[in-house]
């Protein structure tokens, strides 16, 4: 019996069939490993303290431009969501991790390339009687492609891509840290501002009381004694200004790093007397339930995208205990006449088939797999860590909101006492009927009390802000969060 030799178009016919085999088999072949499912938490139904804890509602959910009424604070925000150097590294390790899983994903198609080759030679004239030039031209297609019968590469593909979505969790998180930052530095900032200014007028005060009490010695109207307690109490204020210059300083430099600028000018608002949480925040402020955070909070669906990675890595660990499948081809043309290298005489072809298979390694594969799903316990450890550590910070932040608002109402009866003991003090010291030392004891309260109320208002603010960002408030819109990923003009 003659064999009939194989065509090229057989060839294909054959290629064509057997990669169609191959890629079924590939792509719906079993994938080891254990499929992930999230895991059940007993997350209490409620949080602890009594703010308005409503399902279908709460603050994490509103936009940061709805969170954020003051105009500067929104400026600020969107100055640093542009400039911001941490943020534009986050940034590009979500870009990073977007282009990983295309490298991971390529694995799961055969690889197709082309390779030509040009070779001149010439004989040994000491082993040739007759040396002669050869020339010698290939070109030729190839293929090669490692099976996924065990689906090692589609548990890969499973792995990036779960680090692919918690790095823009990540970048979620970043955002949401910058923007509570940004505000709550200039809230700090304006505090200072406000403390020095009290500071300030403060001195001045006493300075005039100081020169006032120097005359009336003069005049033998009062001793020197009152004149030293005038002098003291005006160098004890006057010696709070260089702290709280520094502080301003400080925190002016702290809000630039954020905005990432060397210089930028900060506007003192000119209601910053009057500056209260209704003119910044919503009037009114819902925290859903606990199970929204599951749903709401980056960091906790970043912890839950690394324990899908590492459930996915336990499956890809498993396919180390069985052989792996390879195919290689190639089809061209060989000649040493270069033009007929497209000559159909000169086509050569070739078709590989390979497997690889561990025997012994030493109880390596069984280390690498017992790795794996202890990273896999790691990963539900964090996870659960994550979100009770996020049940709680929702707590602590409710609970000091609730005591800034308590704390804020009681500053504020105690600066109108202050300010009516103060007045009593002056008309009794000027009528002759009290000492400078009750004068000087209720200006001294008063001072405190204003100082005093200046830092609670500011802790108001914070826990307000810390409260909107524990619930996962502040993450972008698509559009917003294009334009953040949108390639800098720099």
């Amino acid at each position: 019996m003659i064999k009939r030799p194989i065509s090229p178009s057989d060839l294909l016919r054959n290629l064509k069939r057997a990669v169609i085999t191959t890629s079924v088999i590939g792509l719906f072949g079993c994938a080891m490993g254990p499929d992930y499912q999230r895991p059940e938490l007993a997350v209490p139904s409620q949080y602890h303290q009594e703010l308005t804890q409503d399902a279908t509602d709460n603050a994490g959910l509103i936009a940061w431009q709805t969170f954020y009424l003051d105009p500067n604070v929104r400026q600020l925000i969107e100055h640093a969501l542009k400039q911001n150097l941490d943020l534009a590294a986050v940034r590009s390790r979500l870009i990073a991790a977007r282009s990983q899983v295309t490298v991971t994903d390529a694995a799961l198609y055969p690889e197709l390339g082309l390779a030509a080759n040009a070779e001149r030679s010439i004989d040994s004239g000491i082993t040739s009687d007759d040396p002669t030039h050869g020339n010698e031209f290939d070109i030729a297609g190839t293929v090669s492609w490692e099976l996924d019968i065990w689906g090692a590469n589609r548990r890969r593909s499973e792995v990036e891509y779960a680090n692919f979505l918690s790095a823009q969790e990540s970048l979620d998180l970043a955002v949401i840290s910058l923007i509570s930052d940004v505000a709550s530095r200039y809230y700090e900032w304006l505090d200072i501002e406000q403390r020095y200014r009290i500071s300030a007028n403060t001195v001045a005060l006493r300075k005039k009381e100081r020169d006032l009490a120097r005359l009336r010695k003069q005049n033998g109207v009062i001793s020197g004694l009152q004149v030293k307690q005038a002098e003291v109490e005006y160098q004890s204020a006057k010696v709070t200004l260089p702290d709280l210059d520094f502080e301003r300083q400080q925190k002016a430099n702290q809000l630039k790093i954020l905005l990432g600028e060397y210089q930028y000018a900060l506007q003192v608002p000119d209601n910053i007397d009057s500056l209260t949480s209704a003119d910044i925040f919503p009037t009114t402020f819902k925290v859903g339930i606990p199970s929204q955070m599951l749903s709401q909070r980056p960091d906790v669906k970043a912890a839950e995208q690394a324990l899908i990675a590492a459930n996915a890595n336990v499956g890809v660990a498993k396919t180390a205990f069985f052989p792996k499948f390879s195919i290689t081809g190639s089809y061209g043309t060989e000649t040493d006449d270069l033009d007929k290298i497209f000559d159909s005489q000169g086509v050569t072809w070739s078709l590989l088939g390979g497997i690889t298979a561990p025997i012994f390694n030493s109880g390596r594969i069984s280390a690498q797999y017992d790795i794996a799903q202890e990273s896999a316990k790691q990963a539900l450890l964090t996870y659960r860590s994550t979100v009770l550590a996020a049940y709680f910070e929702v707590n602590d932040a409710m609970n000091s909101f609730r005591r800034s608002e308590l704390a804020i109402e009681a500053q504020k009866e105690l600066v109108e006492a202050s300010r009516g003991y103060t007045h009593l003090a002056m008309l009794r010291y000027r009528n002759g009927v009290s000492s400078s030392l009750d004068l000087m004891d209720a200006q001294r309260n008063l001072f405190n009390a204003e100082l005093s109320l200046s830092e609670v208002r500011r802790d108001k603010l914070l826990a307000m802000i810390k409260l909107y960002r524990s619930l996962g408030g502040g993450v972008l819109s698509d559009e917003e969060m294009a334009q953040v990923l949108a390639p800098s003009e720099d």
